[in-house]
C-alpha cells in the first residue's frame, strides 16, 4: 500500500539550555565544566525528547488529527515533515507535494507586499511562477484581502496574515496539507470557508495532518486521530474515540490536582457526628463510571454519637476544576431529617444524572436544624461520567438536560398572480 506519509520509530531530541553556539562560547563552557565551575548536568537536565519512537502512516486522502497537551510533540511532527528540523533517529518518508501552514506568517517576508509574498511562498513550496500566476486571482479572492494585496505584510493583522497563508497553502491543491492551530486566529466565517476548502481537498485525494486545541474542529475535519503524550503515541483510532480518551485524561488529571488542593483545606469536624463515607452509585448499586443518561444515587454514610432531633444535609456536586454544578439541600426540598445515635445513611437519587461527561466530586455537609451552621463535612473521591465528550471546554456547560426537539417548518406557499398588474 502506498502511503503519503510514513513515520518509522522517529525520535527528536533537543538540548536544553543551549543558548550560545559560537566557538568561543562552546570553548568557554567546556573549560568551565573541566575546572568544576559548572555543575555537570544529568541527561534529563541536558536533553528533552520531544518525540520518542513515534510510528504512524497516512494514506492518500486520509485526514489525521494530532491531539495532546502542550508539549506533547504535535508541532514537532509537523516541523519534521516540513524539513524545518531533522529527526535524531528514525525514518520519515513523504510521498507527494507538501504544503504547510504551521506557524503564523511562516514563509512570509514582512517587508514584501501580499502580492510579492504569494510568489515567494509559492516558490518556497516548489511551484513555478507561471503556475502561481494562473492561481493568483483565486488565492487573492479566497483570502478576501484584495484591498490590501499591495500593502507590506508587516502592516497586516494576524487574521489577515492567516487568511493569506491559508489561501496560498490551500489553493495550490497540495497532495499533503499540514495545518497547525492557525485557524483559531481567523473569524468564524473564514474558519467555515477554510473547513469547506479542506473537505474539497480531502475529496480530491489530499492527505491532511491537522493540529488544533479546538477538538470540535478536529472532529469535524478528521476521521482518525493520534493521541500524543510526552512525545509518545498513546493511542490511534477514530477521532471521537481518541477525543473521549484525551478528555478523560484531562479531566482526571485536573481532578487529581483539585483533590490535592482540597486535602490541604480542613473540613468541618465534630465529636458528635462523623461522615464515614460517600458513595456515588448507578441504579443497580454499583460504583464506577456513570452514564449521564441513567439515574444515579449518592449515599452519605454517617455515625452519630448522640441523637440529633433535627438536622439538614447539603449535597454539592463539583466539577473537577472546583466549579459547583448543583447544590441540593434537604431543607429546601422539605425533607425532614432526624438522626438517631449510631450509623445511618442519607441518600439522594438523580433521575437521570444529566451531567456532561467528565470528572466530578461530591461534597456532603450536615447542618443544624435551622440550616444556619455546618456541623461536619466531607469530600468524596472523584467519579467519572460517560457522556458527551469535550466537557473540559467551559463553553459546553455542566449538564445535559432532558430534552425533546420539535420543528415547525414554514407553511408551503405558492404565489398565484391575481389578474394583470401594472407597475
Amino acid at each position: 500500500m502506498a502511503y503519503s506519509i510514513e513515520f518509522t520509530n522517529v525520535s527528536k531530541r533537543y538540548n536544553l539550555g543551549l543558548t550560545r553556539t559560537s566557538l568561543p562560547s562552546l570553548i568557554s563552557n567546556r573549560i568551565k565544566r573541566m575546572t568544576g565551575r559548572v555543575k555537570p548536568k544529568t541527561a534529563a537536565e541536558k536533553y528533552l525528547w520531544a518525540l520518542k519512537d513515534v510510528t504512524f502512516a497516512l494514506e492518500k486522502g486520509e485526514s489525521l488529527a494530532l491531539i495532546g497537551a502542550n508539549g506533547a510533540g504535535k508541532t514537532t511532527i509537523l516541523k519534521l515533515l516540513s524539513n524545518i528540523t531533522r529527526p535524531t533517529a528514525g525514518d520519515i518518508k513523504v510521498n507527494g507535494q507538501l504544503s504547510a501552514l504551521i506557524e503564523l506568517g511562516a514563509g512570509f517576508h514582512p517587508d514584501l507586499t501580499g502580492r510579492e509574498n504569494i510568489f515567494l511562498n509559492g516558490a518556497i513550496l516548489g511551484l513555478k511562477r507561471d503556475y502561481i500566476k494562473r492561481r493568483f486571482d483565486e488565492i487573492v479572492a479566497f483570502s478576501e484581502i484584495e484591498r490590501f494585496i499591495d500593502t507590506p505584510v508587516k502592516r497586516y493583522s494576524s487574521g489577515m496574515t492567516v487568511r493569506l497563508g491559508f489561501a496560498v497553502a490551500a489553493c495550490i491543491e497540495p497532495e499533503i496539507l499540514l495545518v497547525d492551530e492557525v485557524l483559531a486566529v481567523g473569524d468564524a466565517s473564514f474558519r467555515h470557508k477554510c473547513m469547506e476548502r479542506i473537505r474539497e481537498l480531502l475529496a480530491a485525494g489530499t492527505s491532511l495532518i491537522f493540529v488544533s486545541h479546538n477538538l470540535w474542529l478536529a472532529q469535524a475535519v478528521c476521521s482518525q486521530a493520534l493521541y500524543l503524550e510526552r512525545g509518545r503515541v498513546k493511542y490511534r483510532g477514530p477521532t471521537a474515540e481518541v477525543i473521549d480518551m484525551y478528555d478523560r485524561d484531562v479531566n482526571m488529571g485536573r481532578a487529581r490536582k483539585f483533590q490535592a488542593t482540597q486535602a490541604q483545606m480542613p473540613e468541618l469536624a465534630n465529636e458528635d457526628l462523623e461522615i464515614t463515607g460517600i458513595e456515588i452509585l448507578d441504579l443497580r448499586g454499583r460504583p464506577g463510571d456513570l452514564s449521564n443518561e441513567a439515574p444515579a444515587e449518592i449515599k452519605v454514610h454517617y455515625r452519630a454519637n448522640r441523637p440529633f432531633a433535627a438536622a439538614n444535609i447539603v449535597v454539592r456536586i463539583l466539577r473537577s476544576d472546583g466549579l459547583t454544578c448543583c447544590m441540593m439541600r434537604s431543607s429546601l426540598d422539605g425533607f425532614p431529617l432526624s438522626l438517631r445515635q449510631g450509623e445511618g445513611v442519607v441518600s439522594v437519587t438523580l433521575e437521570p444524572l444529566q451531567l456532561y461527561g467528565g470528572a466530578y466530586f461530591v461534597q456532603a455537609i450536615f447542618r443544624d436544624a435551622a440550616d444556619a451552621h455546618g456541623i461536619v463535612s466531607k469530600m468524596s473521591d472523584s467519579f467519572y461520567v460517560v457522556g458527551s465528550p469535550l466537557s473540559h471546554q467551559e463553553m459546553n456547560g455542566v449538564f445535559e438536560p432532558n430534552r425533546r426537539w420539535r420543528h415547525e417548518p414554514a407553511a408551503s406557499f405558492v404565489w398565484q398572480p391575481e389578474g394583470d398588474q401594472v407597475v
